[in-house]
């Protein structure tokens, strides 16, 4: 079941943010908790780059959907605006920002593993995966734009988004899913490691970092806040037409 933690521990300038939360899915108390551990490593004046990452079998195994469908219509859109927010912060984060994908990352942990900067994911167990196809859940508009933006084109694109394919780290590198992968007892020190190298000895401009990325990726960004201001249904509108 895991500990119930998020956890922030400094490695010289590099914070690693841990979810310890059996599967880690995603609901609003876990949003905020996660949040609140990225206060806290950007409150630290001398952190430069950050690394998330989860313990044990999952780094994120999605949406919480059995509590979320549970849930009346403002909370659904209340958690659906938090997840969006969240997944923008992580795109645009102030310091360069490393994935350590520790096992399965699916559908909605998938989302925030593509808004790091650069992923590094275990070998021979874990696999990343968007099974929508499967849950019979559209994507939606944001979404689309954030896993074109942020995954390689062509078949990549096609086995993961239309599929639903399983991938294991070894080919998630090969196909340029992720940057790297190596085994589990060396995860986390090889992104502290990729972070370190990409802070360098000068580091960035946190102002700076941030407004780079809300350039780079601002038509992203303008679909997430379209639909934010939106007040159509986002779970509803995610399932599929009448049954052809």
């Amino acid at each position: 079941m895991g500990s119930g933690n998020i956890s922030v521990e400094v490695r010289g300038k590099v914070a690693i943010v841990s979810i310890d939360r059996g599967e880690n899915r995603l609901n609003l108390k876990s949003l905020a908790d996660l949040n609140a551990a990225f206060d806290k490593v950007i409150s630290n004046p001398d952190v430069q780059a950050m690394v998330t990452t989860g313990v044990g079998k999952f780094y994120s195994n999605g949406i919480d959907l059995d509590w979320l469908m549970q849930q009346g219509p403002d909370v659904q859109r209340q958690f659906l605006d938090k997840f969006g927010e969240t997944k923008m912060r992580i795109l645009t984060f102030p310091l360069p920002t490393v994935a350590a994908i520790n096992g399965h990352c699916f559908a909605g942990g998938a989302l925030l593993a593509v808004c790091h900067d650069y992923r590094m994911m275990r070998s021979k167990q874990g696999w990343f995966c968007m099974p929508e196809i499967f849950l019979e859940l559209r994507f939606d508009p944001a979404m689309v734009a954030l896993l074109k933006r942020r995954l390689p084109d062509g078949d990549v694109q096609r086995d993961i988004l239309l599929f639903g394919k399983r991938l294991p780290g070894e080919e998630c590198a090969r196909r340029g899913v992720v940057d790297a992968v190596c085994e589990q007892e060396e995860l986390l020190d090889q992104a502290v490691r990729m972070a370190s190298e990409c802070v360098g000895k000068r580091g960035f401009s946190r102002t700076m970092m941030k407004a780079m990325k809300e350039d780079v990726y601002k038509e992203v960004i303008e679909i997430y806040e379209e639909e934010a201001n939106s007040r159509r249904d986002l779970v509803k509108d995610r399932r599929p037409p009448a049954k052809l």
